[in-house]
């Protein structure tokens, strides 16, 4: 009678455990908070989206909740792990290896997404990504669809650039030149090629906002209106709008913050 007992209260015990546990991950699974990833473009650094990340905050848009490095050898780094709090909790995604092929980037972004899964019990993210930031989450959001809620790209040279414009605006770009990020970057590369290629598996729950700059000349001095559209043939589920900005304003730009945070506010 006694090991009945025992083996009862066995049970019990386990039982009421797998109950909190599972609650208080459903709980962090369904409380509707979907962080943000901001991703920086090509040769970008912590300051890229770091100024965009605190007007947000002073706007009481969001909490900036978490703050990521990639080093070069693709770790990841967390140098801030705090609660999902306010409307759009906000991760700061840096890579160190700015100037990194796309899919490398791709694979990183995903380390990045299971980290948070385990951190934090979520069962989607958010994507927000500056030029090739853009490409980057376009990409994940194709290798990872059940991971992505929803997409933003401001100023990504989807369907490429020319290198020798990016040059001209940025001379930075000149000893990068051989960088397996720039071969991703221009116009009809491989990568670009291939995930044009794949747009049919594009999963259509994800809805996109694809924000272009226009200088007054079709372009934001580097990338084409065309080529920042270049997701058009990927979804129905996507809004487009042109800014008068050019490339590197497109994250300084109080237009932008509330065409962004219309988007992604939560309802």
């Amino acid at each position: 009678m006694r090991i009945f007992i025992l083996l009862l209260s066995i049970i019990l015990l386990v039982a009421f455990c797998w109950y909190i546990f599972s609650s208080q991950t459903k709980r962090a699974s369904s409380s509707g908070e979907i962080p943000v990833l901001f991703i920086h473009g090509y040769l970008g650094s912590q300051n890229s989206l770091g100024t965009m990340i605190k007007r947000f905050e002073e706007n009481n848009w969001g909490q900036k909740s978490a703050y990521c490095i990639v080093r070069s050898d693709g770790t990841v780094q967390w140098k801030q792990k705090g609660k999902l709090a306010g409307q759009l909790p906000m991760v700061h995604v840096v890579f160190k290896k700015a100037d990194a092929s796309l899919e490398e980037q791709t694979k990183w972004v995903g380390r990045i997404i299971d980290d948070l899964k385990k951190m934090y019990h979520i069962s989607s993210v958010d994507l927000l990504g500056h030029s090739m930031g853009g490409l980057t989450a376009t990409a994940v959001s194709l290798e990872r669809p059940k991971d992505v809620h929803k997409l933003v790209t401001l100023g990504s040279p989807l369907k490429g650039l020319d290198y020798g414009e990016l040059m001209e605006m940025y001379p930075r770009a000149k000893n990068y030149q051989a960088s397996e990020g720039a071969r991703d970057l221009v116009f009809h590369s491989a990568a670009l090629r291939d995930m044009h290629a794949r747009k049919e598996d594009f999963a259509q729950h994800i809805d996109i906002f694809s924000g272009a700059g226009d200088i007054g000349d079709g372009t934001d001095g580097v990338v084409t209106i065309e080529s920042a559209y270049g997701l058009d043939s990927f979804t129905e589920h996507i809004h487009f709008q042109t800014f008068h900005e050019s490339h590197s304003n497109l994250h300084e730009s109080k237009e932008v913050d509330e065409a962004v945070y219309q988007f992604l506010k939560r309802d």
